[in-house]
């Protein structure tokens, strides 16, 4: 191609050039175009020598490709037919085993049932607390696919004695503890067997979903914490505790039940007047009583005494002996008579409202359980009773203000005869000294 264009660029020349132009210029440019032309031509054979050159390389690693190919295609059969007769042997091989194993299939079935149920107890254990490895174990034993072996059976049986060996121990570890105010801390957890577990003086209970223990919101009373504190403090020795059975759930349901103050806030309005008509009461009942003291020291004191004294009845009955001492006898006994029904009222001050208050507050209690029913029938009527819970409001109240009720009923009742018991006392030895004073008079 190169000198096809040669040859054109030379015509072009020619016939551009002048008419007259030299023969000698025609030549050189001839020569020139044809020097090129054996440059240009050995160019092409070098570029087909090269060409050729490389084909046969190329076909070299052809032939090798194929060659790599066919030992290839040859390790694949070899390959194919060596795993087809694998899978051959490894068949017999799991007949074999399952021939073989018999009754073992059974025991591995067992020991997989075992550890799913000792996993659903033991996860469940304040023991769990302290081993927190075990129960990843028995998961995967009760539900992995190989057969156990013979060191998964021990450890099975290793944890299940561990349990037993750990109920009867008393044991500190640390571990990480839940705050009623949701922040974590990692205390030192003292557990008594597989019952109770306390840190700090405080209860705990476990929760087996994460694995954590938490401290109870509301802790049981005080002679309980003080247990809980001196079984934490304790190094060696034997120590009162309290222990629930039920791994925690008893104390939670117990500490959950109302004290003393929110039972008498379920009463209402009527429990609480019955506690203030009590409290009343009970201030009238230890004055009265603290005066009758009083009057019955004064009343002994002045038996002894010859002169009369305002400040106690028996000195005042003196003193209106002394006085109609020149009346009639008749006149003068009336007078006594009169004294003595007087100091009788002053010592029975007070008494009349007791009794008063004995027998108000059941009937206050009274009124209080027909509010309370009274609240549980409209619950019924509106909500039904699908949920008991609605009805406990009306119930309670119910039932504390009757409790409340006879609660101050009995005591006051009890108070007040006994008062009445000291006054009626106290009112016959006046009787009999004022019948002492009128016999002495007609004597003389």
């Amino acid at each position: 191609m190169r000198s096809l264009r040669c040859v054109y660029a030379l015509a072009a020349l020619i016939a551009a050039a002048p008419a007259v132009a030299s023969t000698e210029d025609i030549d050189a440019l001839v020569e020139a175009v044809r020097q090129e032309a054996l440059q240009e031509a050995e160019h092409d054979e070098q570029r087909i020598n090269r060409f050729l050159g490389a084909q046969d390389e190329q076909q070299a690693l052809l032939n090798d490709a194929r060659a790599q190919l066919r030992a290839a295609n040859a390790r694949a059969d070899a390959l194919r037919s060596e795993y087809e007769n694998n899978e051959r042997t490894l068949t017999q091989y799991e007949g074999e085993l399952r021939e073989r194993a018999g009754d073992l299939n059974d025991l591995f079935a067992i020991v997989r049932q075992a550890a799913l149920g000792a996993d659903s107890v033991l996860s469940n254990s304040l023991v769990a607390a302290e081993h927190v490895e075990r129960s990843e174990f028995l998961q995967q034993l009760g539900k992995g696919e190989r057969p156990p072996s013979i060191d998964d059976i021990k450890t099975l049986w290793t944890n299940v004695l561990t349990e037993i060996s750990e109920s009867g121990k008393v044991v500190s570890f640390p571990a990480v503890v839940i705050k009623p105010q949701g922040d974590e801390a990692e205390q030192t957890v003292t557990r008594a067997g597989v019952f109770t577990s306390v840190s700090d003086g405080a209860y705990l209970r476990y929760l087996p979903d994460s694995g954590k223990l938490v401290e109870l919101s509301r802790q049981p009373p005080a002679r309980f914490q003080a247990m809980a504190r001196e079984l934490s403090d304790a190094d060696s020795g034997m120590v009162g505790m309290a222990l629930d059975p039920s791994k925690g759930a008893i104390l939670s349901l117990m500490v959950q039940s109302p004290d003393l103050a929110e039972r008498v806030d379920q009463g209402g309005g009527i429990g609480y007047l019955i506690l203030v008509l009590g409290a009343f009461g009970v201030f009238i009942v230890i004055r009265r009583a603290l005066g009758l003291f009083l009057a019955r020291r004064a009343i002994e004191k002045q038996a002894g005494q010859s002169e009369p004294d305002q400040k106690n009845p028996l000195g005042r009955l003196r003193q209106i002996a002394s006085e109609h001492s020149t009346d009639d006898p008749e006149a003068t006994a009336i007078r006594l008579d009169e004294q003595l029904a007087e100091e009788s009222s002053l010592l029975n001050r007070g008494l009349p409202t007791v009794a008063v208050l004995a027998a108000v507050s059941p009937l206050l209690g009274l009124l209080g359980t027909v509010t309370g029913m009274i609240e549980t029938f409209q619950s019924i009527t509106l909500f039904g009773t699908g949920d008991p819970k609605l009805m406990s409001g009306g119930i309670s109240q119910a039932l504390v203000t009757t409790q409340l009720g006879l609660a101050v009923a009995i005591p006051l009742v009890l108070l007040h005869s006994l008062l009445t018991g000291r006054v009626n006392r106290l009112v016959e030895t006046l009787g009999k000294h004022s019948s002492d004073l009128i016999t002495d008079r007609e004597l003389d």
